[in-house]
């Protein structure tokens, strides 16, 4: 994901118009009482809550539910990355219609996709972190998407699961796809073989995998 790397913020009251933000408002060490930092959550929650300039936002600390909700008053949003958090209802970004961009790391309790369809708007999409994805379909719905990486948890053993890659034939513009940590249950990846403008590709090797592992890196371009 080509994000920028913008000013990194602690503290509502540091933000100043500006339109590119990182915001680092938790995970804030012993200097800060529990009530302190749960001031400073509730300080970005109610800024959010307002009209803003913001293009592009990136929370870079645990990101809570009720601060992953509040991005639902940012619209015009182009960009947002998130690095991880407890998150799991993904409404709240069915508003950011304007989005071009969206990281959703470290999602461990994502498993409905239901309200990415409404974003047609997305060129790039990471989802990465999550368990078990049982209907992938919605992605279809992105058509615009250039570039696509889902995958469990790369710190961990821990490999995601999604049911099927079907998906991937309604998303002809697909250049880079990144498929790490993920096993496809139906073992059916061919699916891959019918993106016309596939330049990288990679994909973890799985036992029973249709194709072959090594037959997909014969017929696709690889990545390393």
């Amino acid at each position: 994901m080509a994000l920028l790397h913008p000013p990194l913020l602690r503290e509502a009251h540091e933000y100043d118009g500006q339109r590119e933000v990182a915001i680092a408002c938790t995970q804030l060490g012993a200097a800060y009482t529990a009530t302190r930092a749960r001031r400073i959550v509730d300080e970005w929650i109610a800024l959010l809550a307002q009209p803003t300039p913001l293009r592009e936002l990136q929370f870079t600390t645990r990101t809570p539910k009720r601060l992953f909700a509040a991005v639902a008053d940012q619209p015009q949003l182009l960009r947002l990355s998130v690095k991880w958090g407890d998150y799991s209802d993904l409404t709240s970004l069915e508003t950011l219609t304007n989005l071009q961009e969206l990281s959703l790391r470290g999602a461990s309790a994502v498993s409905d996709l239901r309200t990415l369809a409404a974003l047609q708007r997305l060129e790039v999409l990471s989802i990465e972190g999550f368990r078990t994805i049982e209907d992938p379909s919605p992605l279809g719905k992105l058509t615009g998407l250039r570039e696509l990486e889902l995958g469990g948890a790369w710190m961990t053993p821990r490999n995601g699961h999604i049911s099927t890659v079907a998906f991937l034939r309604e998303l002809p513009n697909v250049e880079t796809l990144l498929l790490h940590t993920l096993v496809v249950d139906d073992l059916d990846y061919e699916p891959l073989l019918h993106l016309p403008k596939l330049r990288s590709v990679r994909v973890m090797k799985v036992r029973g995998m249709r194709p072959s592992h090594e037959e997909l890196q014969r017929r696709i371009p690889w990545s390393e």
